[in-house]
């Protein structure tokens, strides 16, 4: 079986594995800060760099703009609303403007704007709160959709198929994400209605003694399953967690952006090869099967052209300590990111999801609007069920 080529999917070097040092800010003054480093492409051909860098560079820059100089503390994100203007540069680091909106003893709120020579690639508006405040409702009652079925039915993460990119993110996906027919369920479903769940966290440098292990991953052949093919890959044993915990909220915003609104065939339960339906013949250059053994994040290429456009996340921590309930370590733990496609019109691509923790407690959400822009002869055997 012939392969995918590698300059399809091919991920640039990561020149700094430390998580926390490839997305320092150097404060010029309280109302201006600017990257210590470029951002870095998902891909080698990619046209800017990964949406989720530009998210998690912004919102650090509004977590800092809350640091008291006198107790040294910050405040923690509430939520974050942001909407993409134009590709970052991956060759220059990104400069940010603060303008403080409002400040409290409770609550501030930011508005930061993303630049590169002079042009606006980001703009977002950043609620953040006194850690350990709880909302008057949480009180008494503290609602939440429940933890997806496929969080129980597979307790080790680490025996899925992974992926890592963008020199950070890595995911992991079972065979439902590849299969539809896997959730016979969906059938008498609206397109709307059904979840996909995926897995993610963040790779950071590995902990001493622990550098990289080897694993051999046998994956799906894409024309005969039982034949499969395998992949051995390197990765880190054990990463450490962030010197500083605050990183955690950083880390979450960059993998939020990692499988969204490129997966909309699987919703669609569309063939993974479009060749499949335009001429009833499979194309191995063509089939984004291949391409899940590299990334979530393309999986839309030879289905349609994807942009995001907007990016919103709402944190529903009440503090940021290791035994809190609500916690997570996005180094060492598996997030659960169960989320819908809404609605498909005019282009326009709204999905919606859920970020869980690995003590079942749902820790963010994050709803996203992209450009879908389906190439022709594309989507012709989808359900006749409307997003």
């Amino acid at each position: 079986m012939s392969t995918m080529p590698e300059d399809i999917v091919s991920a640039p070097e990561n020149p700094y594995p430390d998580f926390e040092e490839a997305f320092r800010i150097i404060k010029i003054d309280d109302y201006h800060y600017k990257g210590a480093h470029s951002l870095t492409l998902p891909i080698k051909q990619a046209r800017g760099v990964y949406g989720g860098h530009m998210i998690s560079q912004s919102l650090l820059v509004a977590i800092e703009s809350t640091r008291n100089p006198q107790t040294n503390k910050v405040m923690i994100p509430d939520s974050y609303h942001s909407y993409f203007i134009g590709a970052g540069s991956a060759k220059t680091p990104m400069n940010y403007a603060v303008e403080k909106i409002y400040d409290d003893e409770m609550m501030s709120k930011r508005y930061i704007t993303s630049e590169q020579q002079g042009r606006k690639k980001l703009v977002c508006m950043v609620s953040l709160r006194k850690p350990g405040t709880t909302p008057l409702h949480k009180r008494d009652l503290d609602e939440s959709i429940p933890v997806p079925p496929l969080q129980a039915k597979y307790p080790d993460i680490n025996k899925l198929y992974q992926v890592e990119h963008s020199g950070f993110v890595r995911n992991a996906y079972s065979k439902e994400f590849m299969d539809y027919r896997e959730c016979p369920e969906e059938k008498d479903q609206y397109a709307s209605e059904r979840w996909l769940t995926v897995f993610g966290g963040i790779k950071n440098i590995p902990e001493p003694g622990t550098e990289h292990e080897t694993i051999v991953e046998h994956l799906p052949n894409a024309i005969n399953e039982t034949e499969p093919v395998t992949k051995t890959i390197l990765r880190p044993l054990h990463s450490k967690s962030f010197r500083d915990p605050m990183f955690n909220y950083v880390g979450l915003a960059n993998l939020s952006d990692s499988a969204f609104i490129t997966t909309m065939p699987r919703i669609l339960h569309l063939p993974w090869d479009p060749s499949i339906e335009r001429s009833g013949t499979y194309d191995s250059g063509t089939d984004a099967l291949l391409l899940m053994r590299h990334s979530l994040n393309v999986l839309h290429i030879f289905h349609y052209n994807a942009m995001s456009l907007d990016h919103h996340m709402y944190f529903h921590n009440d503090d940021y300590t290791p035994n809190d309930e609500s916690s997570f370590d996005v180094c060492k733990d598996w997030l659960t990111f169960t989320y819908q496609m809404k609605r498909l019109s005019n282009s326009r691509l709204l999905c919606r999801g859920y970020f869980f923790n690995d003590k079942g407690k749902c820790v963010a959400t994050v709803v996203q609007e992209g450009l879908a822009l389906v190439y022709e002869g594309v989507g012709e055997t989808a359900d006749k069920t409307k997003l």
